[in-house]
C-alpha cells in the first residue's frame, strides 16, 4: 500500500500561485526526493505553477472564493502531484503547438506543463472533483529529455 499524500489547501487566488511552488519545493527538499535534480524540481515548480494557473483562470474564470487541493506522494520511482478541483473540467484534446516567435503574449502553459513533467493526467469524477495528475520521475538516469525546451541555461529557481 503506498504511503498517504502530503497535502495542502489553498485560495484560488493569482496572487497565492507562490504557496502551491512553495509547498512542492519544501516537499522535495526532504530526504526522500534527494534523487531529483536541481532542473527537475525546478522544472516540476513550473508545471505546478502552470496547472494553478490554469485551474484558477479556466476552471474557476478567476472566481477567487474557490479552493484548490494539492497533493503529493512519493512512488517508487517518480513524484505524483494531484491538483483537484472543483470547476469546469478541463477536456484533453489536442492542443496546437504555441507560436513561438514573439508574437504569442499566452498559450504556453499547457505546452510547458507537457515539456516539464514526465506524464499528464487528467480526470472528472462522478461527484464533480476533477484531478489533474503530473507525475516526475526522481532519478537522473531514468529522466527522459523532451524535445523543444532548454532548460540547461537557467540560473535562478522560480520563488
Amino acid at each position: 500500500m503506498p504511503p498517504s499524500p502530503h497535502r495542502m489547501e489553498m485560495p484560488a487566488q493569482m496572487e497565492d500561485l507562490h504557496k502551491a511552488r512553495r509547498f512542492v519545493r519544501e516537499f522535495c527538499k526532504s530526504d526522500v526526493c534527494r534523487q531529483l535534480t536541481r532542473e527537475d524540481l525546478w522544472q516540476l515548480e513550473l508545471a505546478v505553477h502552470e496547472v494553478t494557473a490554469n485551474i484558477i483562470r479556466h476552471a474557476y474564470k478567476d472566481r477567487t472564493d474557490q479552493r484548490i487541493l494539492v497533493e503529493i506522494q512519493v512512488l517508487k520511482d517518480r513524484l505524483m502531484v494531484n491538483f483537484n478541483h472543483w470547476g469546469t473540467p478541463f477536456v484533453q484534446k489536442s492542443v496546437p503547438l504555441p507560436i513561438l516567435d514573439g508574437t504569442a503574449k499566452n498559450g504556453f502553459g499547457l505546452y510547458l506543463i507537457e515539456r516539464c513533467v514526465d506524464s499528464v493526467f487528467y480526470e472528472c469524477t462522478p461527484t464533480g472533483k476533477n484531478i489533474i495528475t503530473l507525475l516526475k520521475r526522481r532519478t537522473r538516469e531514468t529522466s527522459k529529455k523532451k524535445p523543444g525546451i532548454d532548460f540547461s541555461n537557467k540560473k535562478e529557481r522560480i520563488t
